[in-house]
């Protein structure tokens, strides 16, 4: 047997291990393999002549630099493993649920780094210098660095020690993936590599591929020659990509294949002359996944986005949507962002002559943008515009989609400095509404002006003010508008082209002590209102002043205790707390209402110190509030269950309301000394379930009845169970009050909201949405669906039915549609948005495309 040969730069020691030698060389630099899966570092070291060797090895002792490492024997861990006999480190499990759905996992690999991090370790049973000056190692060949870990049985290095060529079963594995070969070829010079037979499996996705060769060139491409990929695991070819020749460019960041097929089950299903393809995150142009939707006659409709890259800073997506009915639609959306400072995107949908719209040409366009101007100078634009007020009934799918009532037309800038915030604004809207006139339609601001400062002491005093200015104008174009008129009672009918200048003043003064056993605070504000009126109803004056003043104050307590119950230790706090509010009443019948309305009655209302949502309502509110809250709190701090009750009273009755009309009858939520008692219960008896429950009862009229109640119960349970309930019913107001007309019994709204996923079986699973008017006695919308998903690809059909409109009567507005979602993981798809998305609002945890 020769003498083997030592390199230069390395340390060199014999140990027996068994019956086996060992022959560790350790060598300075690394050399790591890389392209798509690997990268190429740099030289091996030259090995020293023979002639050096005895002066090296009497040396030896002194020889240890910071670069060299001590070499021990190989590490078993790294060829030992039991890989359940497949080369890509495939470990077989159950089919279980718990378990996962792939029947098993790639074994990562640990990386065994040499102990020098600059320094790349070989070692081998045996090394041999050969004639021509390269080094033969045989048994157990090994090549560790930072970048990389490959064995296999026999390996050379040639003279120049600039490549490494190996045979037999080839192993290289690395952070990301592992790489199996029969042989291969390594340059570190040029950077190249090439690999026979090759598989991969790549760690993050799950990726798994064979080619007859893999090759990195000179130019730093990828080649891969008859190659394939999926994301199935081993020995399940659900669907594949085979190329006959790939080339995969980590420069431009595309991929060629040519001769290109997809293959599902082993049956092309499609073939790609030339395939052009993304390899990693940066955008390209291209297709995306598309979407179809079948009936009974065939597909109803399908659509195919275009991705359009069309610079590092904008891009932009085309949709041609065939409509079996209507014809094709294209759909156009721009994004853009500039110079990091402005992003905005443009939506235009355009459809020339629908068929089922008499003719009529249909469009949507909008635009959303925002952006800075200068430092504390931002602005925003939110336009939208459609055609009709039918669009989105005829376009959207889904009851809530295709029900849209309004359409946002705003653009606002806003300036902060110092305590002081500016907002100027232009604001409008599009109402989808056929039934309305222009003179019922709401009022544009153009413009809106606003100055608000708030000033702070640090130690609990804050004042300021909020203040604004606004012009109330609409536009009468349908010949709907009136006149206006004051009749004999004072009731004011006002005009329909009337606008106004409405500025409000508000300054403020408040003071907060918050303390561990509670808090209390003091509040005090003051409304400066002011009205110009043009072309209001003869009897009305054009101007208009009014001044309200409000005060209020609030306290809570905070009361711990430890108890226990059932078999548990729980921290329960006790938190009373008290309000006050007044302000006083005054006449506002002769101010016409712009942008206000009154909330409704609900547990924040308890503590508010307004009745109105806007300014052109102010006061007319004197109320105490008590409420009181208790929470249950496990060990680890949860909230596991939480109870609050409160009620509100009325030591005067409300008079100002939305009408103009001194002689209205007041309502009962008006006279009414005590509000409606409220309660609430939060539990969390676990962390993937909670369960919630309000209701308001009456205490002032007619004895104690419900007047409204709320249930949600949520889950997400581990096994793949998710359930969401929620039930609403309300009682109106003649309910309330007894003043129903005869032969009508108590009438009320109650809804009720299902959204229901189950899995059948590991791979099989249900899902279904419904939204019922009880009521009515019919469903609002409903989904059911069917998905199967295996390791590697998932399928889903669903029947979506709902209701394009509010006559539930009206056979023209009903919707019914089957869609099928196929996903091939790792790859694309068919079939996006509803009724998946749809699912996904009312489902939790559903996804409505795997990503």
């Amino acid at each position: 047997m020769k003498r083997p040969v030592i390199p230069t730069n390395a340390l060199v020691s014999r140990k027996s291990i068994g019956s086996k030698k060992a022959l560790a060389i350790a060598l300075v630099s690394g050399f790591s393999l890389s392209a798509a899966f690997f990268s190429v570092g740099p030289a091996w070291a030259q090995l020293l002549p023979e002639e050096d060797e005895k002066s090296w090895a009497s040396e030896q002792s002194n020889a240890v630099s910071a670069k060299s490492i001590v070499i021990t024997e190989p590490a078993a861990s790294d060829s030992d493993l039991d890989l359940n006999s497949d080369l890509l480190g495939w470990i077989k499990t159950g089919s279980d649920r718990n378990q996962g759905i792939c029947g098993g996992y790639y074994l990562h690999q640990t990386m065994v780094l040499p102990e020098n991090q600059e320094s790349m370790e070989v070692t081998a049973d045996q090394a041999e210098y050969q004639s021509d000056g390269s080094v033969l190692l045989t048994g157990d060949v090994r090549v560790r660095s930072q970048q990389m870990m490959m064995s296999t049985e026999e390996a050379s290095i040639n003279k120049a020690r600039t490549s490494i060529e190996t045979q037999g079963t080839l192993r290289l594995v690395q952070p990301q993936g592992l790489l199996v070969g029969s042989r291969g070829r390594f340059n570190q010079d040029s950077e190249q590599f090439e690999v026979h037979n090759a598989q991969y499996v790549l760690y993050e996705n799950n990726f798994r591929g064979a080619a007859e060769r893999v090759r990195h060139n000179e130019n730093r491409v990828l080649e891969v020659t008859n190659g394939s990929y999926t994301s199935c695991p081993p020995n399940d070819n659900s669907w594949q990509l085979i190329g006959q020749d790939i080339e995969l460019d980590h420069d431009s960041g595309f991929g060629t294949a040519k001769h290109a097929r997809l293959e599902l089950g082993d049956v092309p299903v499609f073939y790609w002359p030339y395939f052009k393809f993304p390899i990693d995150d940066r955008r390209h142009t291209g297709l995306l996944p598309p979407s179809a939707s079948i009936d009974s006659k065939g597909v109803e409709e399908f659509s195919q986005p275009i991705y359009l890259n069309l610079a590092p800073n904008y891009d932009a997506t085309l949709t041609p949507h065939w409509y079996r009915e209507r014809g094709l639609q294209m759909n156009t959306e721009f994004r853009y962002l500039l110079q990091e400072k402005h992003s905005g995107t443009l939506h235009y949908n355009f459809l020339d002559s629908d068929p089922d719209f008499n003719d009529e040409n249909r469009y949507f366009y909008s635009a959303e943008s925002a952006g800075y101007i200068r430092n504390n100078w931002v602005y925003r634009l939110d336009y939208s515009k459609a055609s009709d007020d039918y669009y989105f009934r005829s376009f959207e799918s889904g009851f809530d989609g295709s029900n849209i009532e309004k359409l946002n037309q705003l653009i606002e800038t806003r300036y902060h400095q110092g305590a002081w915030t500016f907002r100027g604004a232009l604001e409008g809207f599009q109402e989808l509404d056929p039934n309305l006139t222009d003179a019922e339609r709401e009022y544009y601001k153009l413009p809106q002006l606003e100055a608000n400062a708030r000033y702070s002491d640090g130690n609990g005093l804050t004042w300021g003010a909020n203040n604004q200015t606004a012009r109330f104008y609409r536009s009468i174009d349908d010949g709907s508008g009136i006149a206006g008129d004051v009749d004999s009672n004072g009731v004011i009918t006002w005009s329909s082209d009337m606008s106004a200048q409405r500025t409000h003043l508000e300054p403020y003064v408040g003071y907060r002590n918050d303390q561990v056993w509670g808090f209390w605070a003091a509040n005090a504000r003051l409304g400066v209102s002011h009205y110009q009126l043009t072309d209001q109803p003869d009897g009305v004056a054009d101007s208009h002043s009014r001044i309200v003043p409000t005060v209020s104050m609030d306290s809570g307590l905070i009361f711990e205790r430890e108890m226990a119950a059932f078999n548990q230790t729980y921290t329960q706090t006790l938190e009373p707390r008290l309000f006050w509010v007044y302000s006083p009443e005054e006449d506002q019948t002769d101010i016409p209402v712009f942008d206000t309305s009154e909330y409704l009655f609900d547990a924040n209302q308890l503590f508010r110190d307004t009745r109105f949502s806007g300014v052109d309502r102010q006061g007319d509110l004197h109320k105490i509030s008590l409420g009181l809250t208790s929470r249950f709190l496990d060990q680890q701090g949860r909230e596991k269950v939480k109870l609050m009750v409160g009620q509100a009273f009325y030591p005067e009755e409300r008079s100002v309301n939305m009408d103009s009309d001194p002689t209205v009858a007041q309502g009962s939520q008006y006279r009414r000394s005590v509000s409606p008692l409220i309660a609430e219960v939060n539990y969390n008896p676990y962390p993937w379930a909670s369960l919630s429950a309000s209701g308001q009862w009456n205490t002032h009229e007619r004895g104690f009845f419900l007047e409204k109640r709320e249930t949600k119960f949520r889950a997400q349970h581990p096994s793949g169970l998710s359930v969401l309930l929620r039930h609403t019913k309300s009682y109106t107001d003649c309910a309330i009050n007894g003043g129903c007309a005869a032969g009508i019994s108590e009438p009320y709204d109650e809804t009720a909201d299902l959204g229901f996923t189950a899995p059948i079986n590991n791979q099989w699973r249900i899902f279904m949405l419904g939204r019922l008017d009880i009521q009515a006695g019919d469903y609002m919308e409903q989904i059911s669906g069917l998905e199967y998903e295996s390791c590697c690809w998932l399928l889903r059909i669903a029947n979506h039915q709902y209701y394009s409109g509010d006559d539930v009567d009206d056979p023209d507005a009903f919707e019914d549609k089957f869609k099928i979602q196929l996903v091939l993981k790792g790859f694309g798809g068919l079939g996006r948005g509803e009724p998946f998305n749809r699912a996904a609002e009312y489902i939790p945890g559903y996804n409505p495309i795997f990503k």
